[in-house]
């Protein structure tokens, strides 16, 4: 895995031979499976992973603009690379993704130093831009927000991992939530033939892969002549070779009770929806323009359990939008414990440029927001240690992702509600999929344990872990 930012690799130039890139991720799942995907192309132009920046060639910054201190670490992290890039003025340095869109030319009047910037739909322009840098010319490529095209095959990917493979379905969104620069980074709603997506998933089986999970910033608004996302999902959950099968994010205006027939009937489809909430407060639902009542989303929540018991849900909230008041964060609160989510994801209120609560006075004190915020994590990792607390002494079926980040030496994987599990094993478990007797539980993660005689098992076809040369950084799709 690549060394982290602000370890000394810069004094090192690259070994002779092929050109070295790597790829650092901020953000979603559709962010990191952008990264497989520059990955692929990359490796197409003959590059190969590098072990660290001062081994690079190529640094590539694909980034995430939903939150503004995400959006300023990039720029943070852009200084860390300014005094590698004067040593080194042959270093190409570009900046990708959300926050490329967001500023465009506006990243070389702030870091000079940045060869080009790309937006998210560009991906096809990789390969020019880097000639394009070599050659010292600067370069930008920003999407039209009014484009609605996306392309039947997104290309392939270099996937960071054997176990799983991401599909994007659609990009893009329509909804008006006052406080989401999604439709400003990633334009409107667009899908993918159902046609391409099948024979993407299908390829992904034949490499091996035993799980797919299937991307959209709204996923389940999936659309595409008769199709709608059920009848997608129960196309892809019946091709053979999978093992299980997910999706991520849903809207909860787009949960229909058919996906959730689907799933109490797919064993393949696994039992976990991240719907996120944003908050509890009917008044603040309203002003965020979100399209449903606390009451209606907590009946979406119900509806689930009562087809699919057990299912996992795991949300985002916001903390200290513009106007909320102590009461109305009590309701948030309340609703996390009512509907006992696994995992949430929480962010302060930060206003986002060009977005309708940007114009709104952002009147809650930043201290007043920090504190709801660790209230509010308090209160889940409550939950969320209960929860995983009823896991201990199961046995759960977990696909065996990669190296644990606790300790390298270990396995970490998921079970089918997407709870991480760490355990001791054999390497050559890696996309895989193995029973572990669950034996500790934290707030976050579970510990394992293979059952006593276990046989050692071959991984299926795929690329090794961290082969792309990527780093995450990681968030949620919302």
């Amino acid at each position: 895995m690549p060394a982290p930012p602000g370890k000394d690799q810069s004094a090192r130039p690259p070994a002779c031979g092929a050109p070295r890139y790597l790829i650092e991720t901020w953000g979603c799942q559709m962010n990191s499976h952008d990264s497989e995907r520059m990955a692929a192309v990359l490796a197409a132009q003959g590059m190969t992973p590098a072990a660290g920046e001062g081994h690079a060639d190529l640094i590539l910054l694909n980034t995430c603009a939903v939150r503004e201190k995400a959006a300023e670490k990039i720029f943070s992290r852009l200084g860390q690379l300014r005094s590698l890039k004067r040593r080194r003025p042959d270093l190409v340095l570009a900046v990708c993704g959300c926050v490329a869109q967001l500023e465009k030319e506006r990243i070389f009047r702030r870091a000079p130093h940045v060869d080009f910037v790309m937006g998210p739909r560009h991906l096809a322009s990789l390969a020019r831009l880097v000639e394009e840098a070599r050659l010292r010319r600067h370069a930008v490529a920003v999407f039209d927000p009014r484009d609605r095209v996306l392309p039947e095959d997104p290309g392939v990917a270099l996937r960071s991992s054997p176990a799983k493979a991401y599909v994007t379905v659609m990009e893009g969104c329509n909804k008006p939530c006052t406080f989401c620069i999604v439709p400003l980074t990633r334009g409107p709603e667009a899908f993918r033939p159902p046609e391409a997506i099948l024979e993407e998933v299908e390829r992904a089986a034949r490499d091996g892969v035993l799980e797919v999970e299937l991307l959209g910033q709204t996923v389940n608004a999936y659309r595409a002549g008769g199709w709608d996302f059920t009848r997608l999902v129960a196309a892809v959950s019946r091709l053979p070779g999978l093992r299980r099968v997910r999706f991520t994010s849903s809207h909860p205006v787009h949960l229909k009770e058919s996906l959730l027939r689907l799933m109490s009937a797919t064993p393949v489809l696994c039992p976990s929806i991240h719907l996120p909430a944003q908050s509890g407060s009917n008044r603040i639902l309203s002003a965020m323009r979100r399209g449903y009542t606390r009451e209606e989303y907590l009946s979406l929540v119900a509806s689930a359990r009562s087809w699919v018991p057990g299912v996992a849900f795991s949300s985002d909230f916001i903390v200290g939008y513009p106007g909320e008041t102590e009461a109305e964060f009590e309701e948030t609160l309340s609703l996390i414990r009512e509907a006992g989510f696994q995992q949430v994801y929480a962010f302060v209120f930060s206003p986002r440029p060009g977005t309708p609560a940007a114009q709104i006075e952002d009147d809650v004190p930043r201290r007043v927001k920090e504190e709801r915020l660790q209230r509010l994590l308090g209160v889940q990792a409550a939950i969320s240690l209960a929860i995983n607390r009823s896991y201990v002494g199961r046995v759960e079926e977990v696909l065996v992702e990669g190296p644990s980040a606790n300790d390298p030496e270990d396995l970490a994987g998921r079970t089918a509600t997407g709870r991480v599990v760490n355990f001791a094993g054999d390497h050559d478990r890696i996309g895989t999929i193995v029973p572990l007797r669950i034996s500790r539980a934290a707030p976050n993660s579970l510990c394992g344990e293979l059952p006593s005689g276990a046989p050692p098992l071959t991984s299926p076809g795929g690329n090794d872990i961290n082969a792309n040369g990527s780093m995450r950084r990681g968030g949620s799709l919302s």
